[in-house]
């Protein structure tokens, strides 16, 4: 056999062994970051976590609430974070847990509730030196076939402070949209600072 046989003999049996190696492993589809949720545990993001104030003080030349005249500007409001009511309206501060999300725990009266970011894989989160930012997209409405649909999206800065206080940003752009058009909403900004109490 000539060595121009025997090299092609070769190459043929190293393709066919990988390619039955290949059949062996699990199949990819997307890569392994595509489904994961994005994290705040970069080395990147400013350690946020405390105690803070639950009810912050708006910025100059803001609104003093957030959405309604009947909600106040607490932390868990400007990070979209759930918490009663009642316990809103009687508890003055708040833990933050930074972790690779943010989780806000609220006591009062005994009573603890404990509510984390919700943060999905198509959310996005920078940070640098003193600022973390998170922009999520939410739909409502069902599948895209449905007449109308509900698009929002929420951007929010929280940015450190030299004296440890938490200047929150939030500002959410909501728009309707059906198969014909699309309907914007007047967008809605909510700036509060929240005073570090450890």
């Amino acid at each position: 056999m000539s060595p121009q046989c025997r090299c092609v003999l070769t190459m043929l049996a190293t393709v066919g062994l990988l390619l039955s190696l290949q059949g062996c492993l699990a199949p990819t589809g997307l890569p392994p970051s595509a489904n994961l949720k994005p994290s705040l545990a970069w080395p990147e993001c400013p350690k946020i976590g405390g105690t803070y104030v639950l009810q912050g003080e708006a910025l100059p030349g803001t609104i003093n609430f957030y959405r309604n005249r009947d909600n106040k500007l607490t932390l868990n409001a400007m990070l979209g974070v759930a918490v009663p009511a009642d316990l809103a309206q009687e508890a003055v501060r708040v833990e933050l847990v930074h972790e690779d999300t943010l989780e806000l725990v609220n006591r009062f009266d005994g009573a603890i509730t404990a509510h984390q970011l919700d943060l999905q894989p198509e959310d996005r989160v920078t940070c640098d030196r003193n600022q973390i930012r998170i922009h999520r997209t939410r739909f409502e409405g069902g599948e895209a076939e449905e007449p109308l649909r509900n698009i929002s999206e929420i951007a929010q800065e929280l940015t450190l402070e030299g004296d440890g206080s938490l200047l929150v940003k939030t500002r959410i752009m909501n728009q309707s949209k059906s198969a014909f058009f699309t309907t914007p909403i007047p967008h809605e900004e909510y700036s509060a600072r929240f005073r570090r109490l450890d």
